[in-house]
């Protein structure tokens, strides 16, 4: 399901040179960034809520509710038989690893395959106050993992990706993790990986309730491509989200 983009009052193109001019020559001088954020920020926070409204989570499988992430992944798991057929598995903000490690011991087929994607430096660029540039480093080192279906892009995404895509075989079932954070990154992957998700993939968001940034990028993209979902659940007030693309 996808929210179609309802847009608002368009000035008529005859109309606009000018409004631009008078714009430049008076707004332009003011700094208004920081409060013009902020609108952004209010705005995105309505059309966020507005989403979960429209995609409520599914109900609980046998009662059980889901209430964090490994709870949220087991629950995809079973419900896509993802243990059961080889899958590929794209980590995307290893950190330390633990969530790799769980999915490396919860598939056990000997022909899925994992990839961890990561600077280990830590964030690119600021995220927040308290996750500013630098933030989630690992001072260059890589999770402990000895599992030889498990290998590491090392690098921005920027500079591993496209060349992954390029080189891997990716026509077989896809798990995407996303837990990049930043805006900039996470459109970044989405959209780099467009020309190989098809039906039955799947997207796992780890901070998909930051408006701004995994939401956002998620909605320009779905936008952006004409592409068709479905939410197969979500944990911690959409925090954590499984979207199924159809």
């Amino acid at each position: 399901m996808r929210l179609s983009v309802k847009r608002g009052f368009q000035i008529p193109q005859r109309f606009r040179p000018a409004v631009s001019r008078m714009l430049s020559n008076t707004l332009g001088h003011v700094d208004l960034q920081r409060p013009a954020g902020g609108l952004t920020s209010i705005a995105y926070w309505v059309q966020f809520s507005r989403w979960c409204w429209t995609h409520p989570v599914p109900p609980p499988i046998n009662g059980q509710r889901v209430e964090d992430r490994e709870g949220l992944h087991e629950m995809v798991i079973h419900m896509e038989g993802l243990d059961l057929t080889p899958i590929t598995y794209l980590e995307f903000g290893v950190y330390r690893g633990a969530s790799l490690n769980w999915w490396l011991h919860r598939i056990p087929h000997p022909e899925s395959r994992f990839v961890g994607f990561d600077t280990f430096t830590g964030l690119p660029e600021f995220w927040r106050a308290t996750e500013p540039e630098g933030h989630f480093s690992t001072g260059g080192k890589l999770p402990n993992i000895t599992d030889s279906r498990c290998s590491f892009e090392v690098g921005t995404f920027q500079e591993t990706l496209p060349g992954f895509v390029g080189t891997h075989d990716l026509s077989g079932k896809l798990v995407i993790h996303l837990d990049a954070d930043l805006f900039t990154s996470t459109l970044f992957v989405l959209t780099t990986l467009a020309r190989v998700l098809k039906r039955g993939d799947i997207l796992f968001f780890d901070e998909f309730s930051c408006p701004l940034d995994e939401y956002r990028a998620f909605d320009e993209f779905v936008h952006s491509y004409y592409l068709n979902y479905e939410v197969l659940g979500a944990v911690q007030g959409y925090t954590r989200v499984g979207i199924k693309i159809l």
